[in-house]
């Protein structure tokens, strides 16, 4: 199996503008386009994209409670079957254009959909395609994968987030790091927009799951994935399985640090947040 150097979570809230319908950030696609070029072109190992919906997926997957499904026991009704369709059709909308324009900078990419070959039950992954994106890295391709909808065996259907995807990739691949770049500079020790906010430049990870320092996390209305929070608790929890093996960095999309990160792992002060096992 090909080695993966690096596993990049490009966020939703840095590739759209998230509070406008499927509006993306005019610089930021191709900005991030050419970070995965230049992540390529360095001779670390393959690499695999996820990227989250932002502004494509959320609104409709919110309108039609997509999230929750139906109840335990009950078939989808034909709303949500819609919402479901409608959700679908929105964010696979943004990984065609991440796609095309990572193929325009001459990266060999494919995009994947994790309908279908994901699977849920109780929100939780019960099956996964790691199939295809293993033989798409074996065959000398970037997969691009996507946070999408999910059949789930107890309420119909849910939100398979990127975040989640990125935790089993991270375990089945073993790269040598995960990055996410997001639209703001790190992991903050509260809410960004909060007054007296600052960016935590490192964050030890114990054993059972506890954090050092504290953070303290919000989302937004219409984020059907649980935002700061899930991506922290998923950083965690790749720090932990791989027994502090795998470094997670989180940092500014937009920043000279995000390539850095993503090519050497390294992050200076005040460029972004790093996430490591707690050395006893």
């Amino acid at each position: 199996m090909a080695a993966v150097g690096c596993i990049v979570k490009l966020g939703g809230s840095a590739l759209t503008e998230k509070n406008q319908l499927e509006t993306l950030r005019a610089q930021s696609l191709p900005r991030a386009a050419g970070i995965v070029r230049r992540l390529c072109g360095a001779g670390a190992g393959s690499c695999i994209v996820v990227h989250g919906a932002g502004s494509f997926g959320h609104f409709q997957a919110k309108a039609n409670g997509v999230a929750s499904g139906s109840p335990a026991g009950s078939a989808g009704s034909e709303a949500l079957r819609r919402g479901l369709c409608l959700t679908r059709l929105s964010v696979t909308k943004l990984n065609h254009l991440v796609t095309e324009q990572l193929v325009k900078c001459g990266v060999p990419a494919v995009g994947i959909s994790p309908f279908g070959a994901w699977k849920t039950a109780g929100k939780k992954v019960s099956q996964t395609g790691i199939s295809a994106i293993r033989d798409a890295v074996d065959a000398g391709y970037i997969p691009v994968v996507h946070g999408d909808c999910a059949l789930d065996s107890e309420q119909h259907c849910c939100i398979l987030s990127g975040d989640a995807i990125i935790e089993v990739l991270s375990r089945e691949f073993s790269p040598q790091r995960v990055v996410f770049l997001t639209d703001v500079s790190g992991i903050y020790d509260r809410p960004p927009d909060t007054p007296g906010a600052r960016l935590v430049d490192s964050i030890s990870v114990s054993p059972d799951g506890s954090m050092d320092p504290p953070v303290l996390t919000s989302a937004l209305p219409h984020d059907t994935t649980g935002g700061v929070s899930l991506k922290l608790r998923t950083a965690v929890n790749i720090v932990i399985q791989s027994h502090g093996a795998i470094p997670v960095l989180i940092c500014k999309l937009d920043s000279e640090a995000a390539e850095r990160a993503c090519i050497t792992g390294e992050l200076g002060v005040g460029e972004g947040t790093r996430l490591s096992l707690a050395t006893a």
